[in-house]
């Protein structure tokens, strides 16, 4: 009895072998011979090969399904010509191109994976696209080495939603697309979290953004909507969370933008509406180059070093709460009495040389903020806020959150400091 249960293990055993090992060679002949409209379980397993989908078809991977190209230099997965495909449960696992959609409509990808690609999906001349919920890992090399999470060319009405990226060049890249919405992602350790170029017509809200060099890189680009996305420690020598160049008709709102060496940077740019944020803890908060009619609008700025600058009238500033505002609001409306000049002598000269950032708080800078306030606030062509408001709203509520590394650091400087100090005292 022992020996036939035995034997009867070890045939069913074999059975399953071959049918797995048969599974994986032809799973590209199953895709082509699929009928329209068909629906596609593919079992657990390891399939190598460069795949095509051209099929209406829902694929779905059932169980752990990982897919490896053939050929490196060829998208594992391609979806050409093609309408109706939804496709979830994938693993894609390629030194190159993840996956690649071209002259198709109505995709649906979820649930996908991809890990240690160059580059993730990449979509061509494309309509009604959902992308959602799926993850990209690139890899360690140089951002100029690398492709991007998610990116997406001459295409319209796409949507991309709670998706985790990292280690790529441009989390999300955007050139010449019509109708795009992005919501819910989340990049870091990457160049920008989103990019948008030659676009029109683009909204991004709920995205957290940190760790890359820009947050928000938006480019010749028209009509677009930025609302409630977390933007936190783009602080590389040219980081910026949002950066805005030759851009018209933006709004930014709701904003959490925080450890950035410029949390908003507004280049060539015109009809700006920038409103409702916090801006905390930044070097600069916002700054424009070359730019005009852009507003600033009930906005709170704690604890940056500079809270605006312009080269010239760039910014007009209405109700912001500024930190370092001094003056009173004698009949209690929440508006001060006097005007704030944002204009900060020794702040400009910070940011062009850096090092001056060691002696913010020193005795003779406070002396020569307090003389911009007085000598500035009067003057119409500078940055003056003449209604600065004089608390923030339950919404703008300051949260400060520890960031350990540069505590640490901190901490040691300090206690060097103090130590070098007391030797040379008792010499």
């Amino acid at each position: 009895m022992r020996t036939m249960i035995s034997c009867l293990s070890f045939l069913l055993f074999c059975l399953a072998y071959v049918h797995e090992a048969e599974a994986k060679a032809d799973l590209q002949s199953i895709l082509e011979h699929q009928e329209e409209g068909a629906t596609i379980y593919i079992p657990a397993g390891i399939y190598e090969g460069n795949f095509t989908i051209s099929k209406e078809a829902t694929i779905i991977g059932d169980g752990k399904v990982v897919l490896k190209p053939k050929n490196p230099k060829e998208p594992v997965l391609t979806i050409a010509e093609a309408k109706h495909v939804y496709l979830q449960n994938v693993q894609i696992n390629a030194p190159g191109t993840g996956m690649m959609i071209k002259d198709s409509h109505h995709v649906q990808l979820s649930n996908l994976s991809m890990s240690s690609v160059e580059s993730g999906v990449e979509i061509y001349q494309s309509q009604h696209i959902s992308i959602e919920e799926i993850s990209v890992t690139g890899n360690d090399r140089h951002f100029a080495n690398k492709g991007n999470g998610i990116a997406v060319f001459n295409s319209s009405d796409i949507f991309v939603k709670n998706n985790k990226i990292d280690k790529v060049q441009d989390g999300i890249y955007i050139e010449n697309v019509q109708r795009i919405t992005v919501v819910g992602n989340e990049v870091e350790n990457s160049r920008y979290g989103t990019h948008f170029m030659y676009s029109k017509d683009a909204e991004a809200y709920g995205n957290q953004f940190q760790k890359n060099v820009t947050g928000f890189m938006v480019m010749m680009t028209e009509n677009v909507d930025f609302s409630n996305n977390a933007i936190s420690y783009q602080n590389g020598f040219n980081g910026t969370g949002i950066t805005l160049y030759e851009v018209k008709n933006i709004h930014i709102q709701n904003h959490a933008v925080s450890g950035n060496r410029v949390a908003i940077s507004i280049q060539k740019s015109t009809g700006a509406n920038i409103t409702n944020n916090r801006f905390q803890m930044n070097q600069t908060a916002i700054e424009a180059v070359q730019s005009d009619t852009n507003l600033v609008m009930k906005n709170v700025f704690v604890g940056n070093l500079v809270n605006v600058r312009s080269d010239v009238k760039g910014i007009q500033l209405k109700e912001n709460y500024f930190d370092d505002y001094s003056g009173i609001d004698i009949n209690d409306d929440g508006i001060g009495d006097e005007s704030y000049a944002a204009l900060q002598s020794f702040g400009q000269w910070m940011v062009r040389k850096p090092v001056y950032q060691y002696y913010v708080e020193s005795p003779s800078v406070v002396l020569l903020n307090q003389i911009d306030q007085q000598t500035n606030k009067t003057a119409k062509q500078l940055l003056v806020d003449e209604t600065p408001a004089t608390n923030f709203e339950k919404d703008h509520a300051v949260h400060f959150q520890l960031h350990w590394p540069q505590l640490v650091v901190g901490w040691i400087i300090m206690i060097g400091c103090i130590m070098i100090w007391r030797r040379s005292v008792i010499v």
